[in-house]
């Protein structure tokens, strides 16, 4: 198997482990009675710490490898999950998320290994396969969780074993990262010896330039977009469609294969043609419109052209925005620049949640997706007055 291959099944066993796990947290917190402030700091702790660690650890990816940063980001996730399936005390569980967060550079270091690997042509292609490899392992995961707690087992493990089956999947991919991957940067390097490795006026310097701001900025408008619909898309279903939670999944699992069809073949015949610039532009449309339909639909053929519509968009815009920004960044930056955009967006995820609920309680049912596509329109112009 290719470096890219491999690579993409790390994120793909990695990805199974995480959506596993991540319906059933709030619920086994539940059970030990914990409080709601409690649940929320324990749903809260895993983002807020990688929005502090994802810059340094993209940064010492570039400097130390990319390899290295993999393991210790798997370990770290391995051990969480096991953790939690083991434990009883909350503190215990808190700083097993902490240590998950910190050490979830996994994502935005396998970008960056990905740029390594590929031309500058095909860097889309390759960062799509990383999209697919999200696209089913938020399909697929979920499902696996839901037969998990259904298992003929004692009550009090009903809901550990999804835990640690969790840890299983990160521990698999662990293996895989000391078995099967090589390093993407060569040992000798001129790029490591000019990577400052943790550097904050050099991360803000790079950021801030013109077109790479512009792109990291509409690569956070993006999943600004787009949480408001994972945060809400069930309650709508309820409220509009009245959907219970099941064919709400359903609806969830369209979206991420359309998504992942698109990132994983679809996207590598389109970049030739028409090129990463317009392609993002036709994805930013495609979202935008595809969450104003979703706002007027009120019957289920509305409803499949809506979902459609937002999961091409997607599909489209968020490898070539990746792929432009690999293109466009310094050798000795990639890793802190995916890592500077994975923490912009993990705000953008927090605060969707958060705004897009409170829309849509407060405001109307479709409050939160008419919000958030002006949002994505008027960055859509900027795009291309630019």
């Amino acid at each position: 198997m290719s470096p890219l291959g491999v690579i993409v099944s790390i994120v793909l066993v990695d990805l199974l482990g995480f959506s596993v796990v991540m319906p059933l947290l709030a619920p086994f917190a539940k059970e030990y009675h914990f409080n709601d402030w409690q649940i929320g700091l324990l749903l809260a702790a895993y983002p807020m710490c990688q929005l502090v660690s994802g810059p340094i650890l993209g940064r010492l990816s570039d400097r130390y490898g990319r390899r290295p940063l993999l393991v210790v980001s798997q370990a770290g996730t391995a051990i969480s999950f096991l953790i939690l399936g083991l434990s009883r005390d909350y503190t215990t569980m808190l700083l097993a998320r902490m240590l998950d967060g910190a050490s979830g550079g996994n994502i935005l270091v396998a970008q960056a290994y990905v740029a390594d690997v590929t031309k500058p042509e095909n860097r889309a292609r390759g960062l799509g396969l990383i999209g697919m490899a999200f696209g089913i392992g938020f399909v697929l995961g979920p499902l696996l969780g839901g037969l998990l707690v259904s298992l003929p087992v004692a009550p009090e493990w009903r809901l550990r074993i999804p835990f640690l089956v969790g840890a299983g999947f990160s521990t698999i991919a662990f293996l895989l990262v000391l078995t099967r991957l090589p390093e993407s940067l060569p040992a000798d390097s001129s790029n490591r010896q000019r990577s400052r490795v943790i550097s904050w006026h050099g991360l803000v310097e790079t950021a801030t330039h013109p077109i790479i701001g512009m792109l990291v900025a509409i690569g956070t408008l993006v999943v600004l977009a787009f949480a408001s619909l994972e945060g809400t898309f069930s309650l709508f279903l309820r409220g509009r469609m009245n959907w219970d939670p099941a064919h709400a999944a359903f609806a969830f699992a369209y979206l991420g294969l359309i998504s992942a069809g698109v990132q994983g073949g679809l996207i590598r015949r389109l970049v030739p043609k028409y090129g990463e610039s317009r392609l993002t532009i036709i994805g930013i449309i495609g979202l935008a419109l595809g969450l104003t339909l979703i706002g007027f639909s009120n019957g289920i053929g509305a409803l499949v052209l809506a979902t459609t519509v937002v999961a091409v968009g997607q599909g489209l815009v968020s490898p070539t925005v990746s792929g432009l920004l690999s293109r466009l960044t310094p050798p000795e930056e990639q890793g802190a620049i995916f890592g500077t955009l994975s923490s912009a967006q993990t705000v953008a995820r927090m605060v969707s949640y958060y705004v897009a609920n409170l829309l849509l309680a407060r405001v109307a049912i479709s409050a939160p997706y008419w919000a958030r596509s002006s949002m994505v329109a008027s960055r859509r112009k900027l795009t291309s007055g630019r």
